[in-house]
């Protein structure tokens, strides 16, 4: 009799306890009542243990079920989630359940910042960040080309976190900033030159932070502002707003300088005051070949051509590229030739051949030389048409190591053969045989035409 009662008592507290059981959905609590409790712990367990072994598809299981009846239990579920989902989307060859997972992993990041957004540590704009990234990385294209809900995910995370933020989140963000202008120019210019301003001196805090973690801000830095000028976006009224006001305070900041003109070089608004400024005063701090470029130009504006030539030298001497270097004495041609040393003007051609062979503007520009100061070589204006043989045999040079050239070049070679000397005055000035040497300054061996 007293088993019987025993048992009954049993039968009963089971009953009751079932009748209490609920999940942490039912319930509003964080583990759920009675059975659902214990299963939800049990779950949290389980997939825990799968997980961290890399095992997700043994997880996806108790995972699902945990995340299901009890969301608000553990962080856990939220650390292991996207993981989990994330390997399922990459295992599933079904495109529409592929998109029905993809929904899950955005809803799982959602949850987390309903669960757990306010984590000091990793509060809603980390999560948002998160969310953002595997957006980028599973999502549908034909549905959103441009990523522009991950853009906005990441702008929101910016705005709560400033420079807190990874620096991961600036360098995604303003990637998709920059493709979304890419595709919409018009519509999206404003906001693209407002997202730079934003977020470039949230990156220049970090970089200037000491500590040396942060010195990945500073790189990230350069990066937008590389990527800035290259979008063509920044035209130099654009520059002048960001940058002027900026150089009277930042007149010492080496790194800020050397930002300012390559910018400036790279929209080629290098005839800008503000340009002008910050090579004077990033000469000051430490000489570089941009620095002495920007003076060079500033004295060649001022007619200052003798200071000019003498920045552009320096230039050279501090450019580490040939090609650079080629182009550097291409500026000094150009300014001798304005001060009509022709001779000197050939000279730099020259040394811009030297180290860059491929470079057709200096034989173009020696042809010119030629041409325009053919009335130098000799009294005999005769004499002076065989500087033109000289000239074209130039251009056939610049052809021949630039064939993109060739079209323009062939023109001028036109021009310039309509200026060679008559043969029935050849034989007078006793000018026979195949070959010449144009006399003068220019004393080039040619053949005779």
């Amino acid at each position: 009799m007293k088993i019987k009662v025993i048992l009954s008592a049993i039968a009963f507290v089971a009953m009751t306890f079932a009748s209490y059981a609920q999940t942490g959905v039912q319930s509003g609590s964080k583990f759920g009542r009675g059975e659902d409790s214990i299963r939800c712990m049990q779950n949290l367990s389980l997939f825990t243990s799968y997980a961290k072994q890399g095992d997700y598809k043994s997880a996806v299981e108790f995972w699902d079920k945990a995340y299901d009846e009890c969301p608000a239990s553990h962080s856990s579920i939220y650390t292991y989630g996207p993981s989990i989902v994330g390997w399922q989307i990459e295992n599933e060859q079904d495109q529409a359940k592929k998109d029905m997972l993809f929904d899950r992993l955005m809803g799982v990041y959602d949850n987390r910042i309903k669960y757990f957004g306010d984590n000091a540590k990793y509060g809603k704009a980390y999560i948002l960040g998160r969310k953002a990234f595997d957006y980028v990385r599973f999502v549908n294209l034909s549905k959103d080309p441009l990523k522009e809900n991950a853009y906005k995910w990441l702008a929101e995370a910016i705005d709560l976190d400033k420079s807190a933020n990874e620096v991961i989140v600036f360098q995604q963000y303003f990637v998709l900033a920059s493709d979304i202008y890419k595709n919409k120019p018009e519509a999206f210019r404003d906001t693209y030159i407002n997202d730079y301003l934003k977020i470039t001196p949230m990156l220049g805090e970090r970089a200037g932070s000491g500590d040396p973690k942060d010195t990945v801000y500073a790189t990230m830095k350069m990066m937008a502002d590389a990527m800035f000028a290259q979008s063509g976006v920044a035209d130099c009224k654009t520059l002048d707003g960001v940058y002027g006001k900026q150089l009277a305070e930042k007149q010492t900041d080496k790194d800020f300088l050397k930002i300012v003109l390559m910018l400036y070089k790279n929209a080629d608004c290098e005839e800008s005051n503000v340009y002008f400024k910050a090579s004077d005063y990033a000469h000051k701090i430490e000489p570089t070949a941009s620095s002495a470029v920007g003076l060079a130009v500033q004295a060649y504006n001022n007619k200052d051509y003798n200071k000019a030539i003498s920045y552009f030298e320096e230039a050279v001497s501090l450019e580490s590229s040939n090609v650079e270097k080629s182009k550097l004495q291409m500026k000094i041609a150009a300014t001798y030739n304005r001060l009509g040393n022709y001779s000197k003007a050939r000279t730099a051609c020259q040394a811009a051949l030297n180290h860059n062979s491929s470079n057709s503007s200096a034989y173009i520009m020696i042809a010119h030389l030629y041409a325009q100061y053919s009335p130098t070589i000799d009294d005999d204006p005769v004499i002076q048409k065989t500087a033109y043989w000289a000239a074209v045999d130039k251009l056939e040079r610049a052809k021949a190591v630039d064939p993109s050239c060739a079209a323009d070049v062939n023109k001028l070679i036109n021009a310039y053969k309509a200026s060679f000397p008559p043969k029935s005055e050849l034989f007078m000035r006793n000018i026979t045989g195949d070959t010449y040497t144009v006399p003068g300054w220019i004393q080039e061996k040619t053949t005779i035409r």
